[in-house]
């Protein structure tokens, strides 16, 4: 059976590069971003800047993938503050190239975020109307719309990722470990929750959601909400590190620009009612993170069920649940 095409872009971060390396054996997968492949096994990669003129709809005519999954994103949160127009540029008018730009049988995948909402109930579900606070949440939001008006045959996931991507760029919490390893002084907030999910769990069950026939809305997120300093406690005991120079801090004292959300966390319900998967603890997922410290990017996917080439045909899809315009 030939393998469906599968472009992932911004395939060297954190997502899109664990997605790249263990998609790789079962997909024709192409990746791009801008920064070089940091896997230690080689992947097709194209070295592209997605907002130049014209790359995109050369980048579809000589791939024709059958599925796109979109994990490029401007990310940082104080950053999207000061510049709100790069901020839209880069989430949600790269976006609406990109899906507008594929073809009807493409599967487009949209990785979302977890900030969407005004941020006072626990556990939001799909049917919760966001209410978003700040730049970036904005951008994103305006991300899932254009995808869902659009195309019927998308994917649109809301998560809050962590683990360990290329020394490129140190992620959240490889910030936290080595934090925490040297005794540094932080602040972790203790009103600020979240459902975090480690990013080979997220692996594994999107690549389950794909073979599903599933299209619209979805939540993939941790079984467990913490706050930010609850994470860092886990985390701390886990790795066998102290919490003394660890202070407890509230967000509405911390001077950032970006007003962010209290309460982020997630109910994934919908997520395991399709695929009847679990979800993974909190302490499950830093046990399995900090497992793969040492191990290089494919050890860290190699135990994972990846079904070679399946990719429902659209008339198999499953019914959609109302998305995010409806």
């Amino acid at each position: 059976m030939r393998a469906p095409r599968v472009l992932i872009t911004g395939a060297c971060g954190l997502l899109g590069a664990h997605l790249t390396a263990a998609l790789s054996r079962g997909y024709r997968v192409t990746g791009v971003d801008r920064h070089p492949w940091w896997g230690d096994q080689p992947v097709e990669l194209l070295i592209r800047e997605l907002s130049a003129p014209g790359v995109v709809p050369d980048l579809i005519r000589s791939i024709t993938p059958e599925m796109l999954i979109h994990c490029a994103a401007m990310v940082d949160v104080e950053a999207c503050e000061r510049q709100p127009e790069l901020a839209f540029a880069c989430n949600a008018g790269l976006t609406r190239t990109l899906v507008r730009s594929v073809g009807p049988d493409c599967l487009f995948v949209y990785i979302s975020t977890d900030s969407l909402f005004h941020g006072t109930a626990p556990f939001v579900t799909e049917a919760e109307a966001p209410s978003p606070k700040t730049a970036y949440a904005r951008s994103k939001f305006q991300g899932e719309q254009e995808v869902a008006q659009a195309t019927p045959n998308h994917l649109i996931v809301r998560t809050n990722v962590y683990g360990w991507s290329s020394s490129r760029k140190e992620t959240s919490a490889e910030w936290l470990y080595r934090c925490l390893h040297s005794d540094e002084r932080i602040r972790l907030f203790t009103d600020i929750f979240f459902t975090p999910i480690y990013v080979v769990d997220v692996v594994e069950r999107l690549s389950r959601l794909l073979e599903s026939g599933f299209r619209g809305l979805i939540h993939l997120a941790g079984r467990d909400r913490v706050s930010k300093y609850e994470f860092g406690s886990l985390l701390a005991a886990a790795a066998g590190f102290r919490m003394q120079h660890v202070q407890r801090a509230s967000v509405d004292r911390s001077g950032l620009t970006a007003l962010r959300p209290k309460e982020m966390s997630l109910s994934s319900q919908r997520f395991q009612s399709v695929t009847g998967l679990d979800l993974p603890g909190c302490l499950e997922g830093l046990q399995r993170f900090l497992v793969d410290r040492e191990r290089p990017l494919n050890a860290r996917v190699a135990g994972l069920e990846v079904t070679a080439g399946r990719l429902p045909p659209r008339e198999a899809m499953r019914p959609s649940v109302p998305s995010v315009t409806e």
